[in-house]
């Protein structure tokens, strides 16, 4: 039996330190609700919180066009102008 620490945030459970879990693995849940008034800990939840949202922001735009390769393939010059 292996014990975690990990704080809830309302969807999972995130553990304070790594573990050696294999992702997909079922495991079994005693709850033993522990002192979560520090703050540090909760800075890094909103963190990770935040983080996460905008990760999941960028996931819902459409991806580039074809024609969008096809103008990077092409070179471009460019040329000072003077008087501007």
């Amino acid at each position: 039996m292996t014990a975690i620490q990990a704080t809830y945030d309302g969807k999972v459970f995130i553990p304070e330190k790594p573990c050696d879990i294999t992702r997909g693995s079922k495991v079994k849940l005693t709850i033993e609700t522990l002192d979560h008034s520090n703050s540090e800990t909760k800075k890094r939840l909103a963190a990770f919180r935040q983080l996460t949202n905008e990760i999941k922001d960028l996931s819902k735009t459409d991806p580039l066009p074809q024609e969008f390769d096809e103008i990077l393939s092409k070179r471009v010059r460019f040329r000072e102008l003077g008087g501007l």
